[in-house]
């Protein structure tokens, strides 16, 4: 992923169909608005907005989630007989071999006529060429009481490491609800820190208490923090 220029043609010859981009800058040249350091890619990741950077607390608690980068590619498409270059916020890899190029935008953006043309095209261009663009809202990544229990939960997950003994513990406790977990003698932090570190589960939807019913992790669980 390293360069500039590298680039690639789905057939000999022909013009590149994307080109690769690193040190992203931000198409009116104002410069990033934040940075989001990442324990998956132990760096700091760039992003142009604040929703971007809610979005990256997704893709930091997703277990599935292998690594993502900011501005991956840049590619050539057409629209209504004009050229255009469009280039994704981020690329994400996950960990069974999925590779997302997600765009973030707030829903008012997405519902304008020429936002809503542009993204039908973009997303046949990138399913034509068995590639999966996703487009994020503020109606996915700031769903109120989730996105603040992330937060949390990656808090807890940077304090402290999983226990594979009281894994196996905990994993048998699959239906029990916060508070029977504790009196059967488990240890708060540590459940909480099962939850964090995605090997244990609950409805983020709602506030963790101790009527939350906790579960093992199964991987509808990631995809579901993209609904």
């Amino acid at each position: 992923m390293q360069g500039t220029h590298d680039s690639y043609s789905p057939h000999p010859g022909s013009r590149p169909a994307y080109h690769r981009t690193r040190n992203p800058v931000t198409p009116s040249g104002r410069g990033f608005r934040a940075k989001y350091f990442s324990r998956k890619n132990q760096r700091m990741v760039r992003c142009e907005s604040l929703l971007e950077f809610d979005a990256l607390c997704l893709f930091e608690f997703a277990r599935g989630v292998r690594a993502f980068e900011e501005q991956p590619i840049s590619i050539e498409y057409s629209l209504n007989g004009r050229s255009r270059r469009y280039t994704p916020d981020f690329g994400v890899d996950w960990a069974d071999g999925r590779r997302w190029f997600v765009e973030v935008k707030p829903s008012e953006k997405l519902a304008e006529t020429q936002t809503a043309e542009k993204f039908k095209t973009l997303n046949l261009w990138f399913s034509s060429r068995g590639h999966t663009l996703v487009v994020l809202s503020e109606l996915q990544i700031r769903r109120p009481v989730r996105l603040r229990q992330i937060r949390e939960l990656l808090r807890d997950f940077a304090a402290q490491k999983s226990d594979e003994a009281d894994l196996r513990l905990y994993n048998t406790t699959a239906g029990l609800t916060f508070g029977e977990m504790l009196a059967a003698g488990a240890d708060e932090k540590l459940i909480r820190g099962q939850l964090a570190h995605r090997l244990l589960a609950c409805d983020l939807d709602s506030v963790i208490n101790h009527e939350t019913v906790i579960r093992p992790f199964e991987e509808a669980d990631d995809d579901a923090l993209f609904i």
